[in-house]
C-alpha cells in the first residue's frame, strides 16, 4: 500500500473519507500522520475541503495521495467509476496527475474474511499534466486518465492470472 511508497513519495499527505477517523486506533494514527478527512456525504462542504487542500499543497509544496475510486473495489474485475474530487485539486493546482495502478489482491477474499499469501504488483504510469486545464477539462481527464489505468488494470491482470495457472 502506500507504506511502501512514502519514502519516494517524500512529502505526502492522503484522502480518507471521514467516517475512517472513527475507526479506533486507525483514525487517529492516521489524523497524526496528516491524513486529510473528507465528508462525501455533504458535496458542498467535501468541495470546499478539496479546495482548501489543493491550496495548502501548493502552499507547502505537498503531494497529495487520492484513490479515484472513492472506496475499496470488492470485486477486482475492473475499476470503478472515478469521483471528480482527485481532478478538481489536480486541475485547480496545476498539478500532475501521476496515476498508480495496483494488481487486483487474488488472495484476498472479503466476503470469507480470508487473507492468504500473494503478491501484487505496482504500476506508476506517465505523469498527465493539468497545466493550462480548467474544470471544464475535468470529465476529459477523468476519462483519460480511467482508460490509461483500465489498460494497465487488464494487463496486471492478466499476467497475475498468468502466474496463478503456472504456480
Amino acid at each position: 500500500g502506500m507504506l511502501d511508497f512514502w519514502h519516494i513519495m517524500g512529502k505526502c499527505a492522503a484522502i480518507a473519507r471521514k467516517e475512517v477517523f472513527y475507526v479506533w486506533p486507525f483514525g487517529l494514527t492516521a489524523w497524526l500522520a496528516g491524513v486529510v478527512f473528507i465528508d462525501r456525504v455533504n458535496g458542498k462542504v467535501a468541495n470546499k475541503q478539496l479546495e482548501e487542500t489543493s491550496k495548502l499543497m501548493t502552499e507547502k509544496n505537498t503531494k497529495l495521495w487520492l484513490f479515484p475510486e472513492g472506496t475499496r473495489n470488492k470485486k477486482g474485475d475492473t475499476l470503478l467509476p472515478f469521483k471528480r474530487g482527485a481532478f478538481r485539486v489536480a486541475i485547480n493546482s496545476q498539478v500532475p496527475i501521476i496515476p498508480v495502478v495496483y494488481s487486483p489482491y487474488y488472495f484476498v477474499d472479503t466476503e470469507k474474511k480470508i487473507f492468504g499469501k500473494g503478491r501484487i504488483t505496482v504500476n506508476v504510469l506517465d505523469p498527465i499534466p493539468t497545466a493550462g486545464l480548467t474544470q471544464d477539462d475535468i470529465d476529459p481527464l477523468m476519462d483519460r486518465t480511467r482508460d490509461l489505468m483500465v489498460k494497465q488494470y487488464e494487463i496486471c491482470k492478466q499476467e497475475m492470472l498468468y502466474d496463478l495457472i503456472k504456480t
